[in-house]
């Protein structure tokens, strides 16, 4: 955990000091998005049990320290996932909310209509709600938060001076532990990625 720590520190230093070659044309301002984003994790990221994708709602927040430099925090807030057995019989669940914290960089086309980015940061899972049934009813499940890198590419498109529509695709690096009964713990991947629609609003 440390490592990623060190790594959000950097490029939130990244971030803050953007401002010395900011562009005087752009005000520093506040970008908000609501959404939906299916969550879909890694469905082999264990030798025995498959993860099923869910979709929820998203939030987004990005403060743009000048034209082409910013620091968005995002999060999503899928339904359950599902776990299954090779059979593909439904044996447990567990929820998931994905966060993440990316430096980003910016571009506008020639008529400030629409806007592109890539951003690279850091991001979270807080991991809850296990629960087993079926050949599993009655064991205990746990699987572990977990942390590591984020990515992040979209597309914002203005519909007005200040709304605009966005579309984006995220990919976090995500390795969790599980442990199931007394098996003791084991290697669970999840790699969560996610393509999302939303709308934002400029905040100035």
């Amino acid at each position: 955990m440390k490592k990623h720590q060190w790594l959000l520190a950097g490029l939130i230093g990244l971030a803050v000091a953007g401002p010395v070659r900011a562009d005087s044309e752009v005000p520093r301002h506040w970008i908000a998005r609501i959404g939906i984003h299916p969550v879909q994790p890694k469905p082999d990221g264990h030798a025995e049990f498959e993860v099923d994708g869910d979709a929820g709602f998203s939030l987004g927040a990005t403060y743009l320290f000048s034209k082409h430099w910013a620091l968005e925090l995002f999060a999503a807030f899928p339904r359950p996932h599902e776990l299954h057995d090779a059979g593909g019989d439904r044996v447990g669940s567990f929820e998931m909310i994905p966060t993440t914290a990316t430096v980003q960089y910016h571009v506008s086309d020639a008529g400030g209509r629409a806007r592109a980015y890539v951003g690279i940061g850091v991001g979270y899972a807080s991991i809850g709600s296990e629960q087993t049934q079926g050949s599993l009813a009655g064991r205990s499940l746990d699987i572990e938060d977990a942390s590591g890198v984020a990515a992040a590419v979209g597309l914002d498109m203005n519909i007005g001076s200040l709304w605009f529509v966005n579309i984006d695709a995220r990919w976090v690096d995500l390795n969790s532990t599980l442990r199931l009964g007394e098996r003791g713990d084991e290697r669970f991947v999840l790699d969560p990625y996610m393509f999302g629609l939303s709308i934002g609003r400029r905040l100035r």
